[in-house]
């Protein structure tokens, strides 16, 4: 029976979202009949969870001891959103230490995950995308100088960042100063976007033994100005899938998405986000490369909608490597 250890938790705000898909990914594994084993990862420690009990990871090679009884994991499974599982970081470790995981390589991840470095590796690749400006913490850019670039609205946003914290929409000229504040302090780096006019699509990609391939897709209609935190975690939005779009729309948005996948040179799973246009043109918004992955997500709604049991879409993953 193959040892995998499911990693969660991370550096980042949105630790908790991490802990949460990672405990639904463990469980669907062990419904699955793999030997899992919860592994939580923070500044603090690095861990094996089993109920009220921690073992500790020893990071020169990503071991434990239960028992009196070194573990040595086969597969590992990152689950944590933001630093230090969708920027690379820890993929560089298992890739030096050659431990197999699930995913993309740690070069993929690291410009995947950056807004502004995914766009710019994409621009020139035949993909939409909306006007941008990107901005370093420290330089001297007033909000005319952006003015001069973009037209309202906009939406400033952290490069590096996740379940839309530090995220505004700006539609007057005197936001703009607040939004940036508030971008930086998820990081060092802000990327502003012209609005897009459209419906916001999402897009799962994932690649198997067989090949890949994308899944149904979802619409997201939220009842705030966009698809923020509370939208997306809190009920202020409806999700639908799949997303009423006409046919050749929704192979429009999949061949989109699988396209971007292997642009880029993504193993295993990302879901990637658009805005389609009335005429049903897919502008590229950002990728996920650790996708949530609660029975609420996106992805595990996608994965139902193809009539695929999440236990099956993670064996698949797995042994497609």
């Amino acid at each position: 029976m193959k040892r995998i250890a499911v990693v969660y938790g991370g550096f980042s705000s949105e630790v908790e979202i991490s802990i949460n898909s990672g405990k639904s990914v463990a469980q669907w594994l062990r419904n699955g009949g793999y030997d899992v084993y919860e592994v939580l990862l923070t500044k603090e420690q690095w861990c094996v969870v089993e109920g009220e009990n921690r073992f500790p990871i020893d990071k020169n090679d990503f071991s434990t001891c239960i028992n009196s009884e070194k573990i040595i994991f086969d597969n590992v499974l990152i689950i944590i959103h933001g630093e230090p599982g969708e920027n690379g970081m820890l993929q560089a470790y298992f890739e030096m230490l050659g431990i197999p995981f699930i995913g993309s390589s740690s070069l993929v991840t690291s410009i995947a995950f950056d807004k502004y470095a995914c766009k710019s590796y994409l621009k020139g690749k035949g993909v939409h995308l909306a006007k941008d400006m990107y901005i370093r913490k420290g330089e001297n850019i007033s909000p005319e100088d952006i003015l001069k670039e973009l037209s309202l609205p906009v939406f400033v946003k952290p490069t590096n960042g996740g379940s839309s914290f530090g995220v505004s929409k700006v539609k007057k000229v005197e936001e703009l100063s607040e939004a940036l504040a508030i971008a930086f302090n998820e990081g060092d780096g802000v990327l502003i976007e012209e609005g897009i006019v459209g419906r916001e699509i999402d897009c799962g990609v994932y690649q198997d033994s067989k090949g890949t391939h994308a899944l149904p897709l979802i619409e997201i209609v939220s009842k705030n100005e966009f698809f923020d935190y509370e939208a997306k975690y809190l009920g202020a939005s409806d999700e639908i899938c799949p997303a009423p779009l006409d046919e050749q729309t929704t192979s429009r948005v999949q061949q989109e998405a699988v396209k971007i996948f292997e642009i880029l040179g993504c193993t295993g799973l990302m879901r990637y986000d658009f805005i389609v246009t009335p005429e049903g043109i897919p502008y590229f918004l950002e990728a996920n490369p650790n996708p949530g992955m609660t029975a609420a997500s996106l992805v595990p709604q996608m994965v139902a909608q193809a009539g695929i049991k999440m236990e099956d879409f993670l064996k698949n993953l797995i042994e497609g490597l």
